[in-house]
């Protein structure tokens, strides 16, 4: 879902005053539905860079995290966000999904794939 935070600075950035955008993927164990005006994951666990963004359709934008067995071992995944450059799990989130309990014991690696389209 994208949040009242993520929208508010999609307009700051059409009217040219914001140069924030989403360029970090941040996983959390928290649970509970998302809902528009929260600005944090409710329990952070890590952040980490996007590893990859598409834009070659029009009108649609693809954002890609990627997480090895090591990184992730012991997680229970239950939400993760899109975020702007902040530092450490603090900082506004852009979106978030909200997961059943996925649990990674050190054999699994994780590739998250956000899409965002524009109508």
């Amino acid at each position: 879902m994208l949040l009242n935070y993520g929208k508010q600075y999609v307009a700051l950035f059409l009217a040219g005053s914001a140069n924030v955008y989403p360029n970090y993927f941040m996983l959390g164990s928290g649970s509970g539905t998302a809902v528009a005006t929260q600005t944090a994951l409710i329990a952070p666990w890590d952040r980490q860079a996007v590893t990859g963004t598409n834009g070659s359709t029009v009108y649609k934008v693809t954002w890609q995290g990627d997480w090895n067995s090591v990184e992730i071992s012991g997680l229970q995944l239950r939400e993760f966000a899109m975020a702007g450059s902040a530092s450490a799990l603090a900082g506004s989130i852009w979106s978030r999904t909200a997961l059943p309990n996925l649990i990674f014991d050190g054999t699994n690696e994780l590739r998250i794939e956000e899409t965002w389209v524009v109508y």
